[in-house]
């Protein structure tokens, strides 16, 4: 039995992802989730499909003929493995599923205001709350040029042309931006 590494893939809740076999041998293969089987396919079109877990039943398909299979209306605890089992017994392939929820606006909020002499500087800080967004990358960009990395920036009084700012909140399935055109109103 040859079985790959594992491929790791990322889908967000309410959407579809497709594992796709490369060359599946045999005439069929049984698709696991955590080691219990929730169907077969016997490959051809349109394909056989025998489900074994109903809760699946309504959001699988086998599109290629049955080389591949997608699951819709993805939900937080579709989150784990799938692995698949061709019928010639040479192939078992398996796919990491990591689930996410797509990020909210973020949030930026001033954390700090320090001003001497008609000069200020301010402390931002994005956020997208939430959860169930795995990892969240962030990054600020002033007037659309790259900034900083980081959910924090230190800004002074900018001239107009330097504005606006823009912090960018990034997960593995989404993306979403906040902007300030003005630190000192944001402050005040």
């Amino acid at each position: 039995v040859c079985a790959d590494n594992g491929t790791e893939v990322s889908g967000a809740v309410g959407r579809s992802v497709t594992f796709h076999l490369q060359s599946p041998d045999g005439e069929a293969a049984a698709w696991s989730f955590r080691n219990d089987v929730i169907a077969t396919v016997k490959f051809g079109n349109p394909p056989e499909v025998t489900f074994f877990d109903n809760n699946y039943k309504s959001r699988l398909a086998f599109p290629e003929d049955g080389g591949a299979l997608t699951i819709s209306q993805l939900r937080m605890d579709d989150a784990g493995t799938y692995t698949a089992r061709t019928s010639g017994g040479k192939t078992k392939t398996a796919f990491t599923l990591h689930v996410y929820r797509e990020l909210a606006v973020p949030t930026v909020t001033c954390v700090a205001q320090n001003c001497s002499v008609g000069d200020c500087r301010y402390t931002l800080h994005c956020a997208a709350l939430g959860s169930g967004y795995g990892t969240v990358f962030y990054s600020w960009s002033v007037g659309g040029l790259p900034r900083s990395e980081g959910p924090t920036l230190l800004a002074e009084e900018l001239p107009t042309d330097e504005l606006p700012l823009t912090c960018t909140a990034q997960n593995p399935v989404s993306s979403r931006n906040a902007t300030v055109v003005s630190p000192a109103a944001l402050c005040a």
